[in-house]
Parts: C-alpha cells; sequence; structure tokens
C-alpha cells in the first residue's frame, strides 16, 4: 500500500507561528497544566537547545531557559486549524487519517494516474497545505506508513521525499532508532546495547530481538526492516452535539463553571439527537479573557445517559485543571452518541452478559484511542510448517 505522511513539525509553535503570537527567533515555551504540575506542551528549537523538552515542568524549562517567551497554550485554536489541516487533505484524497496534531496520512492508491509522478503528488499535499492552513509541512511517500512517516521526519518543511518501493530497508539503515514506535524503556535499552541505527536493529537475528524484547521487539525489527502491514484507518465523521454559553462577566470559580455546565447539559438532553442514547466521550472547552482557550476530554468508563454522572465529573474536571484565566465562554460537547446501555442485576452473573460487557468496553477503549487496540486470533494456514503463517492477529471490533 502506498501512503504518504503529511508532518507539520511542533504544531503548536507552527500555529502560534503562523498567528504571529510567537516571535520568530525567539526562544519560546508553550506549557500547560498536566497531572497535577504544569507541563510543555511543545517548544522552540532555541528553546530546544538549552535542554528544554516536551514533558518537562514548565518550572524546569525556565530555569534551563531564563529568556524564553512563554505561552499558555490555546486547544480550541490547535484542534480548529488540525481539522482545516485534515479537511484541506481531503480534498486531495478521499483516504485520509488522521493521526497526532499536525500528522496525518494518505492513501495514494488509485491517485498516481492524476500526476505526472509521485514527486508531483506529493508537491500538490504541500501546496494544498499551506494555501490552506498557511503551514509547512514535510511529505514522506513509501509502501506502508512507518517508512512514510521516517521519509517525511527526516524531510525538511516543504520538501517531499519518495521512497521506492524495495528500497526500504536501504532508505531507514542510517536513520536513529528513536524514530521507531518504541517506549522510552525499550529505546533507553536499544541504546544501552549499542543500537543506535535502524542498519544495527535490523543486522540482528529475529529470535534474538524477540528474545529481549518480546513481541515489541518483533514489531521493531520488522520495522527496521521496512516491513509494516499496518493499514491505512480513514477517520469517520463522528455524531455529536454541542452547546455553548457566555458569561455576562468572566467566571473564576469552579461553582461559577459548575452551574454553566449543569445548563448546558439540561439543553443538550433536551436536543431529540440525544433521546433515548447514551454517550461515551464529554468535551470541555473554554474561551478565556486573554484571547487563549483551554480544553479537556473525558471518556466515560461505560457509556452513560445519566446527567447527574455527567455533572459530577465535569465538576471534577474543572477541581483538578481549572482554567489560569478567567472564562468568557464555556462549551459542552457530547460524542459517541449510542443506545442507551444498562445492567440488569442478577442471582447468578450469565456468560452472555459479561460479553456485552465486554465488547462494551472495547468500544469504550477504540473511542477514546480512535482504534481497537485489541486483537483475536484468527487461523490462515494451519497446515503451514511456519508458526507465523498458521495463525494472524485480526483487529477484533466488536
Amino acid at each position: 500500500m502506498r501512503a504518504a505522511c503529511i508532518f507539520v513539525p511542533r504544531f503548536p509553535l507552527a500555529v502560534e507561528l503562523a498567528s504571529g503570537c510567537a516571535p520568530r527567533g525567539r526562544a519560546v515555551i508553550i506549557g500547560e497544566a498536566a497531572d497535577g504540575y504544569r507541563a510543555v506542551l511543545d517548544c522552540s528549537p532555541a528553546a530546544g537547545a538549552q535542554g528544554v523538552r516536551p514533558g518537562m515542568p514548565v518550572r524546569e524549562a525556565l530555569g534551563l531557559c531564563r529568556d524564553a517567551v512563554f505561552l499558555a497554550p490555546d486547544p480550541i485554536r490547535y484542534h480548529e486549524v488540525s481539522e482545516s489541516f485534515l479537511r484541506v487533505l481531503s480534498g486531495v484524497s478521499p483516504l485520509v487519517e488522521g493521526g497526532d496534531l499536525g500528522l496525518a496520512y494518505v492513501g495514494l492508491d488509485g491517485l498516481q494516474g492524476h500526476y505526472e509522478d509521485e514527486m508531483a503528488l506529493g508537491e500538490t499535499l504541500v501546496r494544498a497545505v499551506r494555501g490552506g492552513v498557511g503551514l509547512e509541512a514535510s511529505v514522506g511517500i513509501a509502501e506502508g506508513k512507518f517508512v512514510a512517516w521516517a521519509a517525511a521526519a527526516v524531510s525538511a518543511p516543504g520538501e517531499v521525499t519518495a521512497v521506492p518501493a524495495g528500497k526500504e530497508r536501504e532508505f531507514l539503515a542510517p536513520l536513529d532508532v528513536s524514530l521507531l514506535p518504541a517506549s522510552p524503556k525499550v529505546l533507553r535499552r536499544l541504546d544501552l546495547y549499542g543500537l543506535r541505527m535502524m542498519a544495527d536493529l535490523a543486522a540482528l537475528p529475529l529470535g534474538a530481538v524477540q528474545a529481549q524484547f518480546g513481541p515489541e521487539g518483533r514489531r521493531l525489527w520488522e520495522l527496521a526492516h521496512g516491513l509494516d502491514w499496518e493499514p491505512l484507518r480513514p477517520r469517520r465523521r463522528e455524531e455529536s452535539v454541542s452547546e455553548r454559553l457566555a458569561f455576562s462577566e468572566p467566571a473564576v470559580s469552579t461553582e461559577a463553571l459548575s452551574v454553566a455546565g449543569r445548563q448546558l447539559l439540561g439543553r443538550l438532553f433536551r436536543q431529540p439527537a440525544l433521546r433515548h442514547r447514551a454517550v461515551r466521550q464529554m468535551r470541555l472547552r473554554a474561551a478565556l479573557s486573554d484571547g487563549r482557550s483551554w480544553e479537556r476530554t473525558v471518556t466515560f468508563r461505560e457509556a452513560t445517559a445519566d446527567r447527574d454522572q455527567m455533572l459530577y465529573v465535569l465538576r471534577c474536571t474543572l477541581e483538578a485543571a481549572l482554567p489560569s484565566r478567567p472564562v468568557e465562554e464555556m462549551e459542552v460537547t457530547l460524542s459517541g452518541l449510542t443506545g442507551e446501555t444498562g445492567k440488569q442485576e442478577g442471582l447468578f452473573v450469565a456468560k452472555g452478559r459479561r460479553r456485552v460487557q465486554l465488547e462494551e468496553a472495547l468500544r469504550q477503549l477504540k473511542a477514546r484511542f480512535g482504534q481497537s487496540p485489541v486483537y483475536h486470533i484468527v487461523e490462515v494456514e494451519p497446515w503451514s510448517r511456519i508458526p507465523e503463517r498458521r495463525l494472524a492477529l485480526i483487529d477484533y471490533d466488536p
């Protein structure tokens, strides 16, 4: 499967620079509250050169880079630009899979005949992003999503890199193993073993890698060889309902915002779209007095139609991370709409009910992560002498 990866590095910073909120050429730190402390969301190359990294505490980052310009994040604007980014790409190909902010994959099957070559197609994608959202993207084209991502990651903004079919391992060989989708723990172990380039990992026997790293090691070994069978998952438009409320005077307390949340939930549950239906996800947004924004998303453990439960979760979310500035407008969006579900208690727990609850839990995971993280085993060639051909892992989609 030929795929293109469109990548805008440092997406929050790129949006701030394009809007003029961040000065060019200066050290810039974008920070947000996370898990009870303020963490760095993104930073400029000048700040990165002084040791600042996304995820580190803001206090530590400001200590390393005292002359940095500090910006509070604007998640609503990032989301709107990201949606425009994906919508622009949908004008080039109907097969668009969204990833993290500033990252998307486009299926190229059937498009090659409309362009002179793949480089011309990649340049069309670059121009589409530049003209549609005003950002410079790098484009990688290859067989499989991972090699396309690696090609885009090592390309300069506005540059297109196409990897010919059959040359994937050769292209990946000199690249750093940090490009692999591995956990920090595994990356540290790879470094301790002296495996710093893709060629180092690809040169090892599969059995030795699996013995040290388990199933994740097999996946990384295959990717280092340019073998990637992960399918493209085009995004689907999900049904959602939303309501917003503007304050006559900016609100600063949890109580005031909770009252507004109660009013918004009341409006939402009066909409016909929510009649006899439950929701899996709730997104809270707030427009702040300094022109920035605040956003939090909550995925419910089980689909619920209980307004009181939603209000309790909303209040807990506000108490855990109250907006840093007075709120001028608040919005609540409910998504993942489904038929209303309930549990019937009984004397004995039936296997069928457990299966229904398990499938509902899997749907919650899919709503949270965008795809099902659970697989099931299917016999493919049970007669084969090669163990890997006997069985296959297939996405479990209830």
